[in-house]
């Protein structure tokens, strides 16, 4: 492959990815979302506070978004780019999910352990505290930890 090559390779990922970096462009989810979208519909349901604004990123969106007859529609390229944005969206949520697979299994347990307590000291059937509660409390947990687990 010859440099010329690779720099034009280059500059067609630079224009593809470019426009993503800005947040706001990323949040343009919307025409993505439906079948054709006015530019008022956009300007209405997003946070972009101008017409100015808002004609300016759908310009800078011009590889995935495209306008016909008064309405914008996502791009071949488009489709691609907002099934990655879904996609990225959606492992940032599984991976918070799983941060806290700890701090919920201990927070279950805590919980069980508290409920426990008060059974003994509220003098409740020692059956019930010492071998019913007990049990349920491993099961409850278990079934926490194994939920956060499954969903990796």
């Amino acid at each position: 492959m010859s440099e010329k090559d690779e720099t034009s390779i280059e500059d067609l990922e630079q224009e593809v990815f470019k426009p993503l970096e800005n947040q706001k462009r990323r949040d343009l989810r919307l025409i993505g979302e439906r079948k054709g979208v006015t530019f008022t519909e956009i300007l209405n349901t997003s946070k972009i506070p101008d017409s100015p604004i808002l004609s300016y990123y759908l310009r800078a969106l011009a590889p995935f978004v495209e306008q016909r007859d008064g309405k914008y529609y996502v791009s071949p390229i488009g489709k691609d780019a907002y099934s990655l944005l879904l996609k990225t969206a959606t492992y940032s949520k599984v991976a918070v999910f799983q941060s806290k697979r700890f701090g919920a299994t201990f927070g279950n347990l805590l919980l069980w352990l508290i409920g426990m307590a008060a059974a003994a000291y509220l003098g409740v059937d020692y059956t019930f505290t010492l071998i019913i509660m007990p049990f349920l409390a491993f099961i409850a947990t278990g079934t926490t930890y194994q939920l956060f687990k499954e969903v990796s």
